[in-house]
């Protein structure tokens, strides 16, 4: 019989089964609001809003000027706050127990691990450690690109953006506008079926953030020395290869801290998720699932009180009605306002503007007018974005000089 004390192996496996259906779940929910804002359910906000990435973006302008960059709402804003709360008390917890991206790639490294069983490839450290310097090149290169181009650069490469159009009803459309996004979603999900978290171990800007914001985390993983017996099972269990069994503290900025290698520990209490010491010398214990119940806990009310506020929305703004026979005039109406999810009929009836303008200037059916846009503008050889927003402005504008 070992003279150690056995950790609870039932609690622990059912710790890391809750971690991955918390994290299935969220991938689950934020793909439907993506494949319901492409197909124009209640009009739902799209990924752009959605992603605390765009409040690193739109930072700067933010600052400068007290405005948004075009697509990018207040929530991204409030997102990347709730973030990076996260971070400073539970470091990349986020990661390891929320991002939905994150999920997907796990989901293709548990099919991979059907594969390669026990022979999961490794990459080789010579390669390794130069190539995770590499997201912090991406966070550098387009949080900067973004601030002096003024709009949302890394959108085309962005292969959660990606993922979170495949609901499009014209796939064609959103390969040709994110070509390079498809590659990266491809090269992510297969790299993670070799390896495991592939996208955020190499090429995340916003694991990159965190990864800085984790300096400053009140709770860390720790190891007991003293208890330990050396088995490794930690450093096997870590989904990106942090070295668990030689430090007293993982202070690694690579850690995701999902505390899969606290739930391989065959030692009670020797992997801890802890706070700094006390005046007595103590340390506070959290176990994993506490963790992840503050860490929910914590975007639960972030997001309720913004959203009481009206700070975060979960829909796009309507465009709203004029008064019948009126029309809306260039000031009072902004067309950047006009989306590819709307349809013509909203625009007319927000403007006032006649339907059958509307249908003789893009050669529109009355049925295409309850539509939205993007479903069929490429084939009628128009853009939402530049020939759609220009015309009804310079409607509006005609209208105010009659």
């Amino acid at each position: 019989m070992p003279d150690y004390v056995r950790a609870d192996r039932p609690a622990q496996r059912r710790n890391r089964l809750v971690r991955l259906g918390v994290l299935t779940l969220g991938l689950v929910i934020i793909t439907v609001i993506g494949i319901g804002h492409q197909l124009g359910w209640a009009k739902v906000v799209g990924v752009d809003a959605l992603c605390p990435f765009g409040g690193i973006e739109t930072m700067w302008s933010l600052l400068i000027s007290a405005t948004f960059l075009q697509r990018v709402a207040a929530s991204s804003v409030v997102l990347l706050a709730i973030v990076f709360a996260i971070a400073a008390v539970f470091r990349r917890s986020f990661c390891g127990y929320i991002c939905p991206f994150g999920a997907l790639q796990e989901l293709f490294a548990r099919a991979g691990s059907l594969l390669w069983g026990r022979r999961r490839p490794h990459m080789p450290a010579v390669l390794d450690r130069p190539a995770r310097y590499l997201k912090y090149v991406v966070l550098a290169v387009f949080a900067v690109w973004s601030w002096q181009a003024a709009e949302l650069v890394l959108r085309p490469y962005d292969p959660w953006v990606v993922w979170m159009h495949l609901g499009s009803s014209d796939l064609t459309e959103v390969f040709a506008e994110f070509t390079i996004g498809f590659v990266v979603l491809g090269v992510s999900l297969v790299g993670s079926f070799v390896y495991d978290r592939f996208f955020c171990t190499y090429l995340c800007p916003m694991g990159a953030f965190l990864a800085i914001a984790s300096r400053i985390s009140i709770f860390r993983i720790r190891r007991d020395m003293a208890t330990c017996i050396d088995c490794k099972a930690c450093d096997k269990a870590c989904p990106v290869n942090v070295i668990v069994s030689t430090v007293e503290t993982v202070n690694s900025p690579e850690c995701i801290d999902c505390s899969e290698c606290v739930n391989a520990c065959p030692v009670k209490d020797t992997l801890t998720v802890s706070g700094p010491k006390n005046r007595s010398g103590r340390r506070m214990r959290l176990s994993t699932m506490a963790v992840l119940g503050s860490v929910i806990a914590i975007i639960t009310v972030g997001l309720a009180l913004t959203t009481a506020t009206g700070t975060f929305a979960w829909t796009t703004p309507s465009l709203g009605t004029v008064t019948p026979g009126t029309t809306a005039t260039a000031s009072s109406f902004d067309v950047e306002n006009i989306k590819g999810s709307m349809s013509f009929e909203e625009i007319s009836k927000a403007t006032g503007i006649p339907a059958e303008a509307f249908m003789q200037q893009f050669g529109v059916t009355e049925d295409e007018m309850n539509k939205p846009m993007k479903e069929f503008a490429e084939a009628k050889g128009f853009e939402v974005k530049t020939d759609v927003r220009e015309w009804v402005k310079q409607q509006l504008e005609a209208a105010g000089t009659e």
